[in-house]
């Protein structure tokens, strides 16, 4: 694994503990390559029409939609980093009960409150 692309999936993380890079880098360096390219290069590292927070928000319905706790969690992380507020997580949380259920949404707030209490942040 080249410790660019390394380094550019730490970059893009912002701070959201991810160690599932490392494995596929050491198991499949050529694959994390060609992965650098879409997940770095083409959405999360680059500033297309819709900002780095924009981009987030529309992770964290997604996986709360599809009911997967470590995107829920990553995302929303990466959302407070780059300036989204809890409301706006919750509005996105909210918005992804629509398509993907109650059990989304209940996994959403619950991740926030997590989160905000790790943080000794609250919401507002």
């Amino acid at each position: 694994m080249k410790e660019e692309t390394k380094e550019a999936f730490k970059k893009a993380s912002l701070g959201a503990e991810n160690t599932a890079y490392d494995i596929i880098g050491k198991l499949d360096p050529e694959y994390f390559e060609k992965l650098k390219g879409l997940y770095v290069d083409g959405t999360f590292g680059r500033e297309g029409a819709l900002p780095r927070k924009t981009k987030e928000l529309i992770m964290v319905g997604i996986t709360c939609a599809l009911n997967r706790p470590r995107g829920v969690r990553l995302h929303s992380e990466r959302a407070l980093t780059v300036g989204a507020s809890p409301r706006e997580l919750l509005e996105a949380m909210e918005i992804a009960a629509i398509p993907g259920g109650m059990p989304g949404l209940w996994l959403g707030v619950e991740t926030l409150q997590e989160i905000l209490k790790s943080r000794g942040q609250e919401f507002k």
